[in-house]
């Protein structure tokens, strides 16, 4: 093998550990959600919903808001001018629905627009926006209002734990996830749009998702611009207390992340230049592996399988939280280039000004 392709190996092998490093203690740094509060809130909630189209999952989502224990609270699915049975589903479970029945504004993303619709009709002494392919365990909201109230805080937002049923989910979120958590700092402002819990005093006062109308990551941009105002956030592990089944078939998975890789694309920040950088590689290790095999150079292919091995170690972790079977570690190259697809099409829809298809709409960025 030749000198440069073995400098390619030791450099493409030292990335993917680094990688594993990084997000391992990222991940690490970022604080729990305590599951046994020491107080009690009373503090009134409104839960709100927003929804298009989400016949498959909004009755688990709606029957575990409704379970929750807490003294008063309300849920309030936000039908977002759906064409399938959302809105009946919601209110045969007991949801309170409000029904938007025209297409969001000028200027709005739709998911924006169902969530500031909710926040200016509420009264309640805090706002929850949770998505609906979430589950809430009974004592959730209990423990993120008493955690946002005895620190004091503004805003607080969770990661979820990733439900990860077929193929396609086992094989990309956990990498994913391992890149995303790869550039993440603790001390950057961010927020998990699958579950923002605000006071409705600093939801008005901020502007909230109204500030962000345009912005296809609305989540980022919502504590961006807290952190800005001098709001207090925190961002914290809640895997113990909700979960999320983010797409429920390979389409949805492809639409979901192009959105992702349009955004990254179009900020050119860290996430962006880690999604383009660790994808060639991977893809190059892919034709590497490829091309050992057809023409027989064994050193080749040990290489590659060498570089495979380093990235899957660095997997394991992420496979074990999401209960995904260490096995999939041994198929890490082959996500890797479906992400370098993904990759490709969200950076040439930001690249022509096209935006991105979600909920059988075409989302145009706007700031």
């Amino acid at each position: 093998m030749s000198p440069v392709l073995i400098g390619f190996s030791v450099f493409a092998a030292g990335v993917f550990a680094l990688i594993g490093l990084f997000a391992e203690w990222h991940y690490r740094q970022l604080p729990e959600l305590p599951t046994q509060p020491a107080n009690l809130p009373t503090s009134s909630v409104e839960v709100i919903v927003p929804a298009r189209n989400e016949a498959a999952t909004i009755e688990r989502v709606t029957a575990s808001l409704l379970a929750l224990h807490y003294p008063t609270f309300l849920v309030t699915v936000i039908d977002d001018h759906s064409t399938d049975n959302t809105a009946m589903l919601a209110v045969g479970v007991g949801a309170n629905v409000i029904r938007l029945e025209a297409e969001p504004p000028p200027g709005w993303t739709g998911k924006c627009n169902a969530c500031d619709q909710g926040a200016r009709r509420s009264e309640a002494d805090w706002l929850l926006f949770t998505d609906a392919d979430t589950y809430h365990t009974p004592d959730s909201l209990t423990c993120a209002v008493a955690y946002a109230e005895s620190h004091h805080l503004d805003a607080i937002s969770l990661l979820l734990r990733q439900e990860c049923v077929g193929f396609w989910d086992r094989l990309i979120l956990p990498l994913a996830y391992q890149n995303y958590f790869a550039v993440l700092r603790p001390s950057k402002p961010a927020f998990n749009g699958q579950y923002i819990l605000i006071r409705r005093s600093v939801y008005n006062e901020s502007g909230g998702f109204g500030a962000v109308r345009g912005r296809v990551m609305e989540d980022v941009a919502l504590a961006e611009l807290l952190a800005d105002q001098g709001y207090k956030t925190a961002l914290l592990n809640g895997h113990q207390v909700a979960s999320v089944r983010m797409y429920a078939d390979l389409s949805a998975l492809l639409h979901g992340m192009t959105k992702t890789a349009f955004t990254a694309a179009r900020d050119r920040g860290a996430v962006g230049w880690l999604l383009g950088s660790v994808t060639f590689i991977g893809v190059f290790v892919i034709a590497m592996f490829a091309y050992g095999v057809l023409s027989g150079q064994t050193p080749l292919i040990g290489a590659a399988l060498l570089i495979c091995a380093v990235n899957g170690l660095g997997l394991l972790p992420w496979l074990s939280r999401f209960g995904v079977r260490p096995t999939y570690a041994a198929l890490n190259l082959i996500g890797i280039g479906v992400l370098w697809l993904i990759g490709m099409v969200g950076t040439f829809r930001a690249l022509r000004g096209v935006g991105v298809r979600w909920k059988d709409r075409v989302i145009i960025e706007t700031r």
